[in-house]
């Protein structure tokens, strides 16, 4: 794998104020949309997705008095929009919000979860008139549970989205809830292989396929040196992995995001605690080993909470922007013999190390908890909205720079018609002939008690056309565009678009339905045997040649793809 030396972060900052305009631009003062961060614990959540459908990104906060504060965003700004949620003070100190579409109907649904009170389900039954379906819905009833995190995606594959709550168990018993969706607004309990006798104090959660299987993963960040905990996805139930993945790593786990730091197919998470910081990087044959210390991340002891993986300046490298606040100051304004703690951009070098240039953050010094990432005003540059410890919340519009980008919005038909779970790879060719594939995966409740935009970014830096766009949906299509211009926002409907395999020029094996091709030379023949049994006998999450997602290229991969042998694959 190869890990790079420590940069000199004070070299770098340097000579990047030098040559650099800021990343963000500070636009509370201007904007300044109130939010209920003045006491208590922790922080309320924030969701940054599309809640009234017009296209443009809106910005919801929890507030404890009335369930969340809403403000819509169109063409002419952010407006406070008033929700009626029939909730009073004290009925729920409200930690995530999470908006989805659960019964399918086109409107976006609100799930909140409550440290104290009861979590609550509200169906949107058009134009933002509320029902709450807490009591009828099949969520656990039980306002003594403290629920931190919450995240949506399709896990047995029925086209419906299925629940998963965290709870913060210390001196209680309880475990974490995950519910099966029927679609039509009901939530039925069930363990779908996961323990029912671990007490953990869990953060958040995120559903998302790490061994590339088309199946999605779980993993959960726990508090308090518990262990994080992974599960890996089957068709019929989650197999926990944490340790034989390396990923059970033990710290007081805050926020975390995944993103592919060196463009190689890995994935790698950095994720935050108090008074330190773990990146797991895969050293091969899926196994994870903490690598923060030898890239000197972070560079000071902090108590670091959101953490957002983005190519902030769409140079075509995923950056790290961390935020940071002490774990027992709520208060406003924050006491005078308080030293507030920087918050922290780390940049990529091009897959060669990170540059901390935190210095030009508009935000440094604020106390944040909670952070989601948008592009609200549609300029191709990421947006963060974050809770600040503070009566106003922390806007940051990005700056846009001379790199490229592409947004890509997917809706389901068949499948969920949110797109949770759907996986857009989008191919580029570098100067060198170099073919780089990057990926996003659309999820829903995965940040820190965040809830990110539904548009999936792309830095492409000075690539202007995306050789092709795969887009992988959570029921099993795929569709390919071809040739795609970028500085734009696409929206992309499951089906619209078919792929193309009548030309080898064009033609991809899986998304043709041949994907024990592995030349991909439009024949399933010797060569493809011969790619197999090289592959023979491996044993991790991402062996080549697994074609039935088993975790191991072994006898039963054969058998397919001798079944498959001398099928041809281009149509003509």
């Amino acid at each position: 794998m190869g890990i790079f030396p420590r940069i000199s972060f004070i070299l770098w900052t340097v000579l990047f104020s030098m040559s650099s305009h800021a990343q963000w631009v500070d636009i509370s003062d201007s904007i300044a949309l109130p939010v209920e961060m003045n006491y208590g614990y922790y922080s309320p959540g924030v969701s940054a997705v599309d809640v009234d459908g017009d296209g443009w990104e809106d910005l919801t906060w929890g507030n404890d008095l009335h369930g969340i504060d809403l403000y819509l965003k169109s063409d002419s700004g952010f407006s406070a929009h008033p929700v009626d949620l029939g909730m009073q003070p004290g009925d729920c100190t409200v930690r995530s919000t999470v908006w989805a579409d659960m019964d399918n109907d086109g409107d976006q649904d609100l799930f909140l979860t409550c440290r104290v009170g009861q979590n609550r389900v509200f169906r949107n039954l058009g134009d933002l008139v509320m029902e709450d379906i807490t009591d009828s819905c099949g969520i656990v009833l039980d306002d003594t549970r403290r629920s931190f995190g919450i995240s949506l995606a399709d896990i047995n594959r029925d086209g419906n989205l299925d629940l998963f709550i965290c709870n913060y168990s210390i001196n209680d018993f309880y475990p974490n809830e995950f519910y099966l969706g029927d679609g039509a607004g009901h939530f039925a309990y069930t363990e779908w292989g996961l323990p029912q006798d671990y007490y953990r104090v869990s953060h958040q959660s995120h559903f998302l396929d790490l061994d590339g299987d088309d199946l999605l993963d779980l993993y959960i960040l726990n508090d308090r040196g518990t262990g994080n905990e992974c599960y890996r996805g089957t068709d019929t139930g989650f197999v926990e992995v944490s340790a034989e993945w390396g990923l059970e790593a033990q710290l007081d786990a805050m926020g975390a995001d995944w993103i592919d730091e060196e463009l190689d197919g890995k994935r790698e998470v950095f994720m935050t605690g108090t008074d330190e910081a773990f990146f797991l990087k895969d050293t091969g044959d899926f196994q994870f080993a903490d690598v923060a210390p030898d890239y000197g991340l972070p560079t000071e002891i902090t108590t670091g909470w959101s953490v957002l993986g983005a190519d902030f300046d769409n140079d075509g490298w995923e950056d790290l922007y961390v935020t940071s606040a002490d774990w027992v100051v709520y208060t406003y304004p924050i006491p005078s013999y308080y030293t507030v703690q920087p918050n922290q951009w780390y940049w990529n070098d091009h897959g060669n190390g990170w540059v901390d240039r935190s210095s030009e953050l508009p935000g440094l010094m604020s106390e944040i908890y909670v952070a989601a990432k948008a592009d609200w005003n549609q300029d191709g540059v990421v947006d963060i909205a974050a809770v600040e410890v503070g009566p106003v919340a922390l806007l940051m519009e990005g700056e846009p720079s001379e790199g490229h980008w592409l947004q890509v919005r997917p809706r389901g038909t068949q499948t969920n018609l949110d797109a949770i779970g759907t996986k857009v790879t989008a191919y580029t060719t570098d100067s060198s002939g170099t073919v780089i594939q990057r990926v996003r995966q659309s999820a829903c409740g995965e940040g820190m008690l965040a809830q990110h935009s539904r548009w999936l970014h792309f830095g492409l830096g000075n690539t202007n056309t995306v050789d092709s766009l795969e887009i992988r949906w959570p029921l099993g299509a795929v569709d390919v565009l071809y040739d795609v211009p970028a500085n734009q926002r696409l929206e992309v409907t499951e089906g619209a678009v078919a792929a193309d395999c009548s030309d080898i020029a064009t033609y991809l094996p899986e998304a043709c339905g041949c994907p024990a091709d592995f030349d991909a030379n439009g024949t399933v023949g010797v060569e493809d045997i011969i790619h197999l049994l090289g592959a023979f006998g491996c044993i991790s999450g991402d062996c080549a040649a697994d074609l039935d997602g088993d975790g191991i290229t072994g006898t039963n991969d054969i058998v397919i793809l001798l079944a498959a042998f001398g099928n041809q694959c281009l149509i003509d």
